[in-house]
């Protein structure tokens, strides 16, 4: 698979964090409220398949492994670095809402899943802490998907030659 290719498709799960985002804002102002429900069930189990396709196509390429992660995750690591410093560093009202939005698309598919892992351990409080956490394990969630996926082209790809 071509560099180029691998790094826009590497943007897929944040386009796809930002569509359900704004899907479920449209549905809680007033739009249609078959959307809520739509973007929230549909965003892990979309994300998940992709992941593992993308993981998949670049096992069966003749690119290596560490190379492939890099190409793809490479926003991963943007958004939460981006995440970190507005989140941390910022304060509320100087916050932008194009870099915290940019910080949190990426993570947002798996976000449910990273909320249930991390939800035991919240107590009685959840702040901006067990956020950090479960943005941090949505987007390794997604490296791990990946890498599944890598290592199931790779082993096809071995046992076809």
């Amino acid at each position: 698979m071509k560099t180029w290719k691998l790094l826009l498709l590497s943007l897929v799960p944040g386009l796809w964090g930002w569509l359900c985002n704004h899907l479920m804002a449209v549905s809680l102002t007033g739009g249609p409220a078959f959307l809520l429900t739509l973007a929230f069930y549909i965003q892990a189990p979309a994300a998940i398949v992709f992941c593992l396709w993308l993981g998949r196509r670049c096992g069966r390429s003749g690119l290596g492994y560490p190379a492939c992660l890099l190409l793809t995750q490479w926003p991963s690591l943007v958004s939460f670095a981006l995440y970190v410093w507005q989140f941390w560093f910022v304060t509320d009202e100087a916050r932008s809402l194009l870099l915290s939005g940019l910080g949190q698309y990426p993570a947002g598919p798996l976000f449910s899943p990273a909320f249930r892992l991390v939800w035991p351990f919240a107590g009685s409080d959840w702040g901006t802490p067990e956020t950090t956490a479960a943005t941090a394990i949505s987007l390794v969630l997604l490296a791990v998907l990946f890498s599944l996926g890598f290592w199931w082209g790779r082993r096809s790809r071995s046992s076809a030659s």
